[in-house]
């Protein structure tokens, strides 16, 4: 079997940007497999999707605009021409650029991406930044790409799909399948491998929640802090956010307290981190924040900031997976491994009244609101749905950041006009829905900055853009419909309530979600 070259990844892009037709594409992809050798599959996909490296971690790529830009206006000379790259080795170098260290690292790296781009055309080169970008603007998503894969393998699609929630990394999926190693009897969690994790859906009031709910639910405190995933086997403890990062060294307390408290042998927790006063009191998100954002001086942090866990479900026990278990079945085994004081507190009831006043007691305690849960809902890993109800005070939606302008005046000297927009999963990109340079302070704008400036990918002088990857929850006044914008909405007066560092890009409100809340709005 012929190996692929990267001018043949470069046409199936072509095609798939040519064609708005799902099933087209589910069956351009498919083919394409189909003729890949086994050990193929897995740099094809990876490219196929923009994400290279693992989704769960491991070292990072660090080719930014500045490396492309030198790299692809660098002029190589060779003695001899070389032949066109495969799949494979386009995917091999892009790794060993990932693993490059030493002294003049971003020399090195340039260097070797150039001698990439200079065996490539103009479309291909296209194709690779892009994917090197994370946004291949092809419409080739994970649910799209999943699907493809269970035709390609012939695999059962829900099957394959719980496969990829369990290990994170569509990489590693397609590997499997191409060697016929994914089966309903296959499916099991890897212990310190985090896995894709359930998402709530919104309600405006209560009684909306509890309806959506069933009638009869679980009414929780919804924390104001960051969600963890925690895995325990083997004598070891690990945390992971819900970005699936290792965080472990972040909070070292929870490691101990789950460590010294939680009587289990080997399970896979869900749970919340806030941070508290010495009063026990929730102090905000962003002093929780500054944990993840320090690199020195980390213990006077962590002795400032204190922070205590809060335990809400159980996915993995002492071998069991209890995904498929309804709530309240992993409620039960939940309390029977973990002291009540570790505990989310939380009410079972079917009355509205007593739901709002649990409501109106958390908000009063300092927390975010509540969380709706139905008793009989399976964990459905990864998916947005009516299993899970969040209620809040402030009506907020998470959006990326994906430029950024010079500020004027006070904010001279800072990129504090900042693009957000909202994920669109069938295009697998993001949408923008408005602009705001409200809600930071000095300190946040120059931190904001740095940052921004690291994932530009372009640059027009006042204006930037940038890699989405920063998460940010924005409070608005309403949502109006837009010609400005491809999302057709604005948020009028949006503000930053707060960066969330532990949420990823398409961890972030959907376009479906916000036109969803808008209709709501036009409606109420």
């Amino acid at each position: 079997m012929r190996r692929p070259l990267f001018r043949d990844f470069a046409e199936l892009c072509r095609a798939l940007e040519r064609t708005s037709s799902t099933t087209e594409k589910r069956e351009l992809i498919a083919g394409f497999l189909k003729r890949l050798p086994q050990d193929e599959w897995k740099p094809f996909v990876l490219l196929l999707t923009g994400r290279v490296l693992p989704e769960t971690g491991g070292r990072p790529l660090n080719v930014g605009y500045a490396t492309i830009r030198k790299a692809s206006s660098s002029r190589l000379k060779t003695l001899l021409p070389l032949p066109p790259p495969t799949i494979s080795e386009v995917y091999s170098t892009l790794r060993a650029i990932a693993r490059v260290s030493g002294s003049d690292v971003q020399r090195k790296r340039t260097e070797m991406l150039a001698s990439l781009l200079s065996r490539l055309s103009d479309e291909e080169r296209r194709y690779l930044i892009r994917s090197i970008g994370g946004e291949m603007r092809v419409g080739a998503n994970i649910g799209l790409v999943l699907q493809a894969l269970a035709e390609a393998g012939n695999v059962d699609p829900d099957v394959l799909r719980k496969a990829y929630l369990l290990c994170g990394d569509i990489g590693e999926v397609a590997e499997r399948v191409a060697r016929g190693e994914v089966s309903r009897e296959a499916l099991k969690p890897r212990l310190f491998t985090p896995v894709k994790p359930m998402l709530a859906a919104s309600a405006n009031t209560v009684e909306e929640a509890l309806q959506l709910a069933g009638g009869r639910a679980a009414v929780e405190v919804k924390y104001d802090g960051i969600r963890v995933q925690i895995h325990v086997g083997g004598g070891g403890v690990r945390v992971f956010s819900r970005r699936l990062t290792d965080i472990t060294e972040n909070l070292p307390e929870v490691v101990d307290v789950v460590r010294e408290r939680v009587r289990v042998r080997e399970a896979i927790l869900e749970g919340e981190v806030i941070a508290v006063d010495e009063n026990g009191r929730p102090m905000p998100f962003q002093d929780l924040m500054k944990r993840f954002k320090r690199v020195k001086g980390f213990e006077q942090v962590a002795r400032k900031i204190p922070v205590r866990l809060y335990l809400f479900d159980i996915l993995y026990l002492d071998g069991s997976l209890l995904i498929d278990q309804p709530y309240h079945r992993r409620y039960e085994a939940l309390a029977s491994v973990v002291p009540p004081d570790l505990l989310a507190e939380r009410i079972v009831t079917d009355s509205v009244e007593e739901a709002r006043e649990f409501y109106r007691r958390a908000v009063e305690s300092g927390h975010e609101g509540v969380m709706v849960k139905r008793l009989d809902a399976p964990y459905v890993m990864g998916v947005r749905g009516a299993n899970w109800i969040k209620v809040k005070e402030v009506e907020t939606i998470d959006a990326v950041i994906v430029g950024a302008e010079w500020g004027h005046g006070r904010r001279s000297g800072w990129l504090s006009d900042y693009y957000l927009a909202v994920y669109d999963p069938e295009s697998d990109g993001y949408l923008i829905v408005g602009k705001t340079f409200k809600g930071l302070t000095d300190e946040e704008f120059e931190w904001i900055t740095r940052k921004l400036l690291e994932l530009k990918v372009a640059d027009e002088g006042h204006r930037i853009w940038v890699r989405p990857e920063i998460v940010v929850e924005v409070a608005f006044n309403e949502i109006q419909r837009s010609r400005r914008y491809r999302s057709g909405f604005a948020l009028r007066f949006a503000r930053i309530v707060r960066f969330r560092l532990d949420k990823s890009p398409r961890d972030a409100t959907t376009i479906q979600e916000l036109r969803e809340l808008y209709e709501k709005s036009e409606l109420s």
